[in-house]
């Protein structure tokens, strides 16, 4: 989670942000992993500094989620 928010990822599916409420699931937006291996992935999202990062088998993906 991140700023109230929860960044949810299926193991073949896209990324997507929602509000982390516990009445009802609220998508805000959502992204398909470019270059994305046709295997399941498990690991967690993780946000660190501002970045978010992705795990994709052998690829890491790093996405800037700052602020402007």
């Amino acid at each position: 989670s991140a700023d109230g928010r929860l960044i949810v990822r299926s193991e073949n599916g896209p990324v997507a942000l929602a509000d982390a409420s516990p009445s009802a699931y609220a998508e805000k937006g959502r992204f398909d992993q470019p270059d994305r291996s046709k295997d399941k992935s498990w690991p967690h999202p993780v946000v660190a500094g501002g970045r978010l990062y992705l795990r994709d088998q052998d690829a890491l993906f790093c996405y800037d989620v700052k602020a402007p």
